[in-house]
């Protein structure tokens, strides 16, 4: 446990964290479980000498699931300054909705809205429809049909209809922390092997006391098609200090 704390203090002062906002769906979604949850989350990450640069990152959540629906409601806000002014902000708001059944899958919708400049958006916004698996061995199995609408900060819009491939897999430990792997692939369906994006988010979740929990989050992005002159390959890193009610 010591050695995790001391990994946990070290990113959270690290520079590279909050290279851009990450929001780990499932860590939120309380999964087959009845009631409602919510979750408030902040990270900060600053330097001061060479450069006064300051990051932060807010992030809100609310969730209520009951025996015939689970609903997420999720918002995401960061904001970078250097030498106190403002170089940037993002924001990320995210809502699903599942329909239960005493099959092995359910049927679900979700909306997403975002704006992040650091990876050229000004706008992305999806919807989307589909189906959710159950699997063994804590693996959940996602296949959906969404539509993307994307404007860059050259004012270059586009449209595209996508498939939606995702596996996710949660791995438990003794101390009660435990790790969760998403990946994400989304081809678009009238251009299958030249426009696509996958993503792969791993997040370590380490519970401090019943309500406090630390998470770790490291991503990979790949975008085949990128905004104006973005890099088609983008690696972050987040800490995130997250207090359940």
């Amino acid at each position: 446990m010591k050695k995790i704390l001391y990994v946990v203090l070290t990113i959270a002062i690290s520079p590279l964290a909050l290279s851009q906002p990450i929001v780990s769906i499932e860590n939120l979604r309380h999964s087959g479980e009845m009631g409602t949850f919510k979750s408030a989350g902040i990270s900060f990450d600053g330097s001061r000498g060479n450069e006064e640069r300051d990051e932060y990152e807010l992030n809100l959540s609310y969730t209520k699931n009951n025996e015939n629906l689970e609903s997420l409601f999720t918002f995401n806000k960061s904001e970078r300054t250097k030498d106190d002014k403002v170089e940037g902000e993002s924001s990320f708001f995210h809502a699903r909705f599942l329909l239960k059944s005493e099959r092995k899958y359910n049927f679900e919708a979700y909306i997403q809205t975002s704006e992040n400049p650091f990876q050229s958006y000004k706008k992305r916004d999806l919807l989307g429809f589909g189906l959710r698996f159950d699997a063994p061995n804590q693996y959940k199995f996602g296949l959906s049909i969404l539509q993307e609408k994307e404007e860059s900060l050259l004012k270059i819009n586009k449209t595209t209809k996508r498939l939606n491939l995702y596996l996710y897999r949660e791995m438990l430990f003794q101390n009660n922390s435990y790790l969760t792997t998403s990946l994400f692939y989304q081809p678009s369906l009238s251009d299958f092997d030249s426009d696509y994006k996958a993503s792969f988010l791993v997040s370590l979740n380490i519970p401090l006391s019943d309500r406090f929990v630390v998470e770790l989050s490291v991503s990979n992005v790949l975008d085949s098609d990128p905004p104006d002159i973005s890099d088609k390959s983008n690696q972050s890193f987040s800490t995130n200090f997250r207090y359940n009610f």
